[in-house]
């Protein structure tokens, strides 16, 4: 009788122990459900001021009176467009000072489009012709792509709770932080939403033109040995530059808000 006793006591306690864990198991399992549902639920909302955009209509740009001997622009210099590549600027509001820097120097260089934190775009030269941008050494890359820059301070330093650009001068930006860093920097300028627009519209208008592929890629925050081989699509300054090196870039940073842009793109 004992042993029947001490049997059933066993069996009961196994069957508290085991149902408690299944139900603890099945509880861990509807949260992470519940979790991914919301993370959808907020990538869906993130995505919807991406949803509506169109091919850039051509009366938005500003033509920018660019000397044609600042750019490679001869019958000899045009190539098929196989990528457009993303750059940021270093550099305060407006594209006034980017422009005269390319313009004090012979080395003919700079991107075809600027897109200022407002949404303005300035268009230097016609997309079929190139100017140096990538600095790979790789001169076929320069010639099969279309640069782009959007205007930003880029990398910040915080000091006394402000932040500093790498000029040592005070801004007061909207500021995106990476808590384990992207090549060494913790604090970026943000991106604006209106210039994320007209990028997306710029990037529709070329994939139609030339064909360039909208598809993301996730590799295109470090260097990239798809985009070093000239793979076709969307990448960044930093898809061609290693870090460290003596030159570093930075350009473009994974700005969530950028990186939402890009994969709506290829569902439109």
């Amino acid at each position: 009788m004992l042993n029947f006793n001490i049997l059933e006591m066993i069996k009961t306690i196994f069957d508290i122990i085991f149902k408690k864990g299944f139900k603890d198991i099945n509880g861990d399992e509807k949260d992470e459900e519940e979790e991914e549902e919301k993370d959808d639920e907020k990538t869906n909302k993130e995505n919807e001021k991406w949803k509506k955009l169109k091919p850039i209509n051509l009366s938005k740009i500003n033509f920018i009176n660019y000397p044609q001997e600042q750019y490679f622009s001869s019958p000899n210099d045009i190539y098929p467009k196989k990528q457009i590549v993303l750059h940021h600027t270093l550099s305060g509001p407006g594209t006034r000072g980017d422009i005269e820097y390319w313009l004090s120097t012979t080395k003919r260089i700079g991107t075809c489009v600027i897109i200022e934190r407002n949404g303005n775009v300035d268009q230097l030269f016609n997309s079929r012709y190139w100017a140096w941008h990538i600095g790979a050494g790789n001169s076929m890359l320069e010639k099969h792509s279309i640069g782009i820059e959007l205007d930003s301070w880029g990398q910040l330093r915080k000091y006394n709770n402000k932040f500093m650009t790498i000029y040592g001068n005070t801004v007061d930006v909207p500021v995106q932080y990476y808590p384990e860093k992207f090549r060494d920097e913790e604090y970026f300028e943000a991106y604006t939403i209106e210039q994320l627009k007209s990028l997306g519209e710029l990037l529709l208008f070329w994939n139609k033109r030339y064909d360039i592929p909208l598809d993301y890629n996730e590799d295109m925050w470090d260097v990239s040995d798809r985009a070093l081989n000239g793979t076709p699509g969307i990448w960044t300054h930093v898809s061609y530059r290693p870090y460290p090196q003596v030159r570093p870039k930075w350009d473009c940073h994974p700005d969530p808000n950028l990186i939402s842009l890009l994969k709506t793109l290829s569902t439109l």
